[in-house]
C-alpha cells in the first residue's frame, strides 16, 4: 500500500520503517513512497540535519543515542507537541474524581496535568514544580511537592528525599515520564537520581502507566528503572510503528495510540 507523500506524513513513514528495519534504501524508500528518489534524498538530508536519522551509502540508519544523552526541558517541551498534547488527553481519561495520583516531572506529563484542572477533588503527588503550578488553580485538587535535589536540566525534583518519602505512601495510580523503553532493557533513566525516583514512584502506585512518544520507544538509556512487564499501561502517540507496539503488548502491558 502507497504512503501518502506529504512531508510531515514521509518522515513519520521513514521514522516508522527504519524503527523497524534498522536502515532502509532510497530506492526503497521512493517506491513505498511513491515519491522521486530525488524528493526522498532531500528528506534525508533535512532529517539527518535535525538528528532525526544518519544517512548512509544510498540510504539512512537510525542514529545511534547516546546512552547518558538527556535534553533540556525546555528543548523537550517543544518536540513534538501535538503528540505530547494527544497523549497528555488520552491519559487524562483515566483519572477519576477522588483518587490519589503521582505524576512525574516530564514534558509530556505537563500537558497530561493541564487535562487535569477541571478534574476533582484530587489529590496529587508530583515532583515537577511546573506541575504543582499547572494544577493549583483548582483549590479542589490538593497537591503534595515531594521534596529533592532540584535537577536543572529536567526542572524534577530528584534524589533519595523523594524515596524515602514515598516508602510511606500508596497512591492509585503513578503517571510517569520516558526517556527510554524497550523490550530488552525495559524502561531506563539517562542519571540515576531519576532512576532512583522513578522506581520509588512505581513502587508506591497500585498501577502504573507511562506516557512516552514513539521516539521514546526503542531507546536504552543508561539506567534501569523497571522491566517493561511491571508497567501497567503504555500510553503512546499514532506515530509508534505497528511492530513496536505489537511486541509491547507481547509482554502483558497494555498499550494506548493517541491520536
Amino acid at each position: 500500500m502507497l504512503i501518502d507523500s506529504f512531508k510531515e506524513e514521509r518522515w513519520r513513514a521513514i521514522l516508522n520503517l527504519l524503527d523497524t528495519h534498522g536502515k532502509i534504501r532510497v530506492n526503497e524508500l521512493a517506491e513505498k513512497m511513491n515519491v522521486s528518489e530525488a524528493t526522498v534524498r532531500r528528506d534525508l538530508e533535512t532529517m539527518q540535519g535535525q538528528g532525526l536519522l544518519q544517512r548512509t551509502h544510498g540510504g539512512a540508519m537510525l542514529t545511534t543515542q547516546p546512552t547518558a544523552l538527556e535534553i533540556s526541558f525546555d528543548e523537550s517541551q517543544t518536540r513534538l507537541l501535538p503528540e505530547k498534547i494527544a497523549i497528555g488527553k488520552e491519559a487524562a481519561k483515566l483519572v477519576n474524581p477522588g483518587e490519589s495520583i503521582i505524576i512525574e516531572s516530564g514534558s509530556t506529563t505537563l500537558e497530561f496535568a493541564r487535562f487535569l484542572v477541571d478534574i476533582s477533588p484530587l489529590t496529587v503527588l508530583t515532583n515537577s514544580l511546573a506541575i504543582a503550578r499547572e494544577l493549583s488553580v483548582n483549590k479542589d485538587i490538593e497537591i503534595m511537592v515531594l521534596g529533592g535535589t532540584l535537577r536543572r536540566q529536567s526542572a524534577s525534583l530528584v534524589g533519595p528525599w523523594v524515596a524515602e518519602i514515598l516508602k510511606h505512601i500508596r497512591v492509585d495510580k503513578a503517571f510517569l515520564g520516558v526517556n527510554g523503553i524497550s523490550i530488552g532493557f525495559g524502561m531506563s533513566a539517562p542519571n540515576p537520581f531519576t532512576a532512583e525516583s522513578r522506581k520509588a514512584m512505581m513502587a508506591a502506585a497500585r498501577q502504573k502507566v507511562a506516557l512516552a512518544d514513539h521516539n521514546k520507544l526503542g531507546v536504552e538509556n543508561l539506567y534501569f528503572v523497571a522491566k517493561m512487564e511491571d508497567l501497567d499501561i503504555l500510553i503512546t502517540d499514532s506515530g509508534a510503528s505497528a511492530d513496536s507496539v505489537e511486541n509491547i503488548i507481547a509482554t502483558g502491558v497494555e498499550v494506548i495510540q493517541a491520536y
